[in-house]
């Protein structure tokens, strides 16, 4: 025992013995770690699978095939093709959680922005990867690619076939497959981890700071953390070893349209964007400011926020004059809707219906 606490010193596993709250342990908030499981395993079969693909247009196709006819390659090559599938769709809901449970607000809206970054990286890797197989789908979704770039004019000239005569746009998609895509990917994940291991795990939908730090002193640490994500790791490897006897692609390039294309990817990425600035609207000074008039008669009120995702007592209050204003002071943890402020006390009742945006 004192051998193995001096190695885990020695190679600095000490560091990773710092506190997370107890929820980090669930699935919910284990997506991040799966997901980066999945590449993991794209990028090691990646590596394999460029020493027999050619970027040259004329043979490209062709060493893919040799590949599939290969029976230790075309398990390889299957497993590749899931482990980045499964690992774009665990990434996905790894957002939509991050979304539903506010975990982009101040302080953690850098962890965010750096994830979005990295979702439309993973993209752009898993569109090359479309495209290096070289076959019908992977042609024209290069001819989608370079349409739609035609449409961005100045900001596309560097993705046209005629921007250089000296290297196939193949090629090129194959050095950012291999090479840039993964480089900054991995970057943005150690940026990424750095983030939230300064700022912490993201308290649960509705958790006060109270609970949350409660929680924090439950004596759970990161390294009991990643000891669940390995195990939910060799799940996710026995899921994709399955997988990889089969073989399904996902052609929807053409059923929505070049301008299609263009737009929904705007539209999609700018809504990223937007939900921490949504967010920050309620998170400055953490107050809502609102006057309440016409309470005659009350001496002492008690005021009530509800709404769809929940019921908040912020405080009761002694009324001094008909025309009472006072600062409220809102949840930390509130979600973004329409709420309505009840405001009750000596037989009366006042109701008024907000936004919190």
């Amino acid at each position: 025992m004192v051998k193995w606490q001096q190695w885990r010193k020695t190679i600095g596993l000490d560091a990773l013995e710092y506190p997370v709250p107890v929820h980090a342990n669930s699935l919910w908030y284990a997506l991040g770690g799966i997901s980066l499981t999945c590449f993991g395993v794209a990028f090691l079969t990646g590596m394999i699978l460029t020493q027999f693909y050619n970027p040259t247009p004329q043979v490209a196709h062709a060493s893919v095939r040799y590949m599939s006819a290969s029976p230790g390659l075309s398990f390889i090559r299957a497993l590749h093709h899931w482990s980045a599938n499964l690992g774009f769709i665990v990434l996905i809901a790894h957002m939509l959680r991050v979304m539903v449970t506010g975990a982009f607000r101040p302080p953690r809206t850098a962890i965010y922005i750096v994830g979005v970054v990295m979702f439309v990286i993973a993209f752009q890797m898993y569109f090359t990867g479309t495209v290096l197989k070289w076959d019908q789908e992977g042609y024209e979704a290069m001819i989608h690619f370079v349409a739609v770039n035609k449409l961005l004019r100045p900001l596309g000239v560097v993705f046209q076939e005629d921007f250089t005569l000296s290297t196939s746009m193949l090629a090129r998609l194959y050095a950012l497959h291999v090479g840039v895509f993964p480089a900054l990917f991995l970057c943005l994940v150690f940026l990424h981890v750095l983030f939230v291991k300064h700022f912490g795990i993201a308290p649960k939908r509705f958790q006060s700071k109270e609970d949350y730090r409660a929680s924090l002193s439950s004596g759970e640490t990161f390294l009991n953390h990643l000891n669940k994500l390995m195990k939910y790791g060799a799940l996710v490897l026995a899921i994709l070893f399955l997988l990889s006897l089969f073989w399904i692609f996902y052609p929807i390039e053409s059923a929505i349209g070049i301008v299609g294309i263009l737009v929904g990817s705007i539209v999609f990425l700018g809504g990223l964007i937007l939900v921490p600035i949504l967010g920050h609207l309620i998170e400055d000074e953490n107050r809502l400011y609102k006057v309440i008039n016409g309470l005659v008669g009350t001496k002492t009120a008690i005021f009530r926020l509800t709404g769809m995702f929940g019921k908040y007592d912020l405080g009761a209050f002694q009324i001094e004059s008909d025309d009472f204003t006072q600062v409220l002071n809102i949840p930390s943890d509130i979600s973004p809707g329409t709420y309505r402020l009840t405001v009750e006390g000596g037989g009366k009742s006042a109701k008024v219906v907000i936004n919190v945006n």
